[in-house]
């Protein structure tokens, strides 16, 4: 029985706006009333996505979402963490030196600020993030060595085309994926949402058969292949579409709605 819809948001959820359409919302709001678990699924921090939760209800003791890409499973309304895998200082440094070598930003993220490591010149994230969260900049000398950082971000299509060719000493260390086009993220190893849904659902005794997802990019490819009900977008990237066992329109069209209105049977 699925208990849990997991969705990702840019491209999937949200329009081509960034928005949450009518439909999407009062479909999500009956099921979600009805005793079904919404978790929103995304590589933000948990400030960046209140406006959602709030707009959904999702507040409530048993709601979570899965932020950080996988690394943190937080309850809503507290922002109390359920499981979190992070990485220090040291973690990032052989990071630092390849992005040196390489000519390619990066961005450290812990659970309250983005560190901009200007030493390899300012990034574009700031911009993109569109001050949803505090940045400081500063060289990698200068990152706090006691800190625990959810993931590390080069927004840069020279690190997504380069990320096949990452030495040994990085793929042991990080599980990279591209969230967009010129956004890589440097998640823990073996992070990803699927993993961290894992941790969300034993958390009520549950487990996979027990999941739905929806997704469009290559972060989203671990839940979907995973969840007992995996849904690509009508706008996903090949391999998703691949890996799904079910598919919906675009992002634009309402199709998580129309999935679920579908599959339980909505009027």
């Amino acid at each position: 029985m699925i208990t849990t819809i997991a969705l990702d948001l840019d491209n999937t959820l949200l329009t081509s706006e960034k928005t949450i359409s009518p439909r999407n919302e009062k479909v999500l709001k009956q099921l979600h009333t009805n005793g079904i678990r919404v978790v929103l699924c995304t590589g933000r921090p948990i400030k960046a996505i209140q406006p959602l939760l709030n707009q959904l209800g999702l507040m409530e003791t048993t709601d979570y979402s899965i932020t950080f890409n996988g690394g943190l499973v937080q309850q809503n309304a507290t922002g109390d963490i359920l499981a979190r895998t992070s990485l220090s200082k040291a973690d990032i440094a052989p990071l630092h030196a390849y992005a040196q070598k390489l000519g390619i930003p990066l961005d450290a993220i812990d659970l309250t600020q983005v560190f901009s490591l200007v030493d390899l010149g300012k990034s574009e994230y700031e911009a993109f993030l569109k001050g949803l969260m505090p940045f400081s900049d500063v060289t990698f000398a200068d990152l706090p060595a006691d800190d625990k950082f959810g993931k590390v971000v080069s927004a840069s299509a020279k690190a997504v085309d380069n990320r096949d060719q990452l030495p040994a000493e990085i793929t042991a260390k990080f599980h990279a994926v591209p969230s967009r086009r010129n956004l890589l993220e440097f998640l823990p190893q073996h992070t990803d949402k699927a993993s961290g849904l894992k941790q969300l659902l034993a958390h009520f005794d549950e487990d996979y058969s027990n999941l739905m997802a929806f997704g469009d990019e290559e972060n989203d490819l671990g839940m979907l292949a995973a969840a007992k009900v995996g849904v690509a977008m009508d706008n996903a990237i090949p391999a998703v579409k691949a890996a799904a066992s079910d598919h919906t329109l675009n992002n634009d069209a309402d199709g998580v709605a129309v999935f679920l209105e579908q599959y339980f049977g909505l009027v």
